[in-house]
């Protein structure tokens, strides 16, 4: 495959190692692996150059300042590839792939989020399949968008949401179908696809630290115990909120039928 992809290393499970504080990000270590992995070589697969953001980071501490220096990379090195695969710790992945979704403004080129449950150096890591597949997408460019691949699917990336935390299927699409499967072939549901972006240069929207509340609505919730967060400061209050429903709509609602009179 006559394409180049630019891997982009940000930290998480992929490439983490054991140490006395638990699993860490070790730099060096995932270049080290990649080098040596017979398939990432294969004339199947695309050219690609490893790039490792410092520090690496467990995806607990990823923030608005890493979604912009991921951003900036990928604009930086646009014109150099054909496509960008960014590893990423599974906690907080699908975070990112909706932040770049909408930070990189007229993309026409894949960009693939993927990583894993397990790191690479344990046995039975997903990691090594998560990360072919991710490679081979990136290098097809069919699917000239953000979107996030993970246990044989690819999701769009501001559509995929973590289910499972131990799950080698981690991710899904509520409320959209996946963009792609991957079994022995992968297979694009082209229906589903983003229109190509207009042309145009890539642009990039940096994002900036805006105060937002979330605030989940239970019954029988007392709304003056949060009161203290919804002042002048607070830019914007997402609400978790129960369906309402009138009388007559839910079934055990409904009234006896009339009694027939002779």
């Amino acid at each position: 495959m006559d394409k180049k992809v630019c891997i982009i290393y940000t930290g998480g499970t992929i490439g983490m190692v054991p140490t006395e504080q638990g699993y860490a990000p070790a730099p060096g270590m995932l270049q080290q692996a990649l080098d040596t992995a017979a398939e990432l070589h294969s004339p199947e697969m695309p050219a690609w150059e490893l790039l490792t953001l410092d520090p690496l980071l467990d995806s607990s501490d990823m923030t608005v300042n890493e979604w912009n220096r991921i951003g900036e990379v990928i604009c930086r090195e646009y014109p150099r590839f054909d496509g960008f695969v960014v590893l990423h710790g599974t906690d907080t992945m699908a975070y990112t792939a909706a932040a770049l979704s909408f930070m990189l403004e007229g993309l026409d080129k894949p960009v693939v989020l993927t990583g894993s449950q397990i790191p690479l150096c344990r046995v039975r890591s997903d990691g090594w399949d998560n990360l072919a597949a991710a490679l081979l997408i990136a290098g097809e460019g069919v699917a000239r968008e953000v979107s996030l691949y993970f246990g044989g699917r690819l999701l769009r990336g501001n559509r995929a949401a973590k289910l499972s935390a131990d799950g080698l299927q981690a991710f899904d699409s509520p409320n959209y179908p996946p963009l792609a499967t991957a079994g022995v072939d992968i297979r694009y549901d082209r229906a589903a696809l983003a229109r190509p972006a207009q042309s145009g240069p890539l642009r990039m929207t940096r994002l900036r630290h805006t105060p937002i509340g979330v605030l989940k609505v239970f019954p029988g919730i007392q709304f003056e115990l949060f009161s203290s967060i919804v002042t002048e400061k607070l830019r914007g209050l997402v609400l978790e909120t129960f369906p309402a429903r009138a009388a007559g709509c839910c079934p055990c609602w409904k009234r006896p039928a009339a009694t027939a009179r002779s």
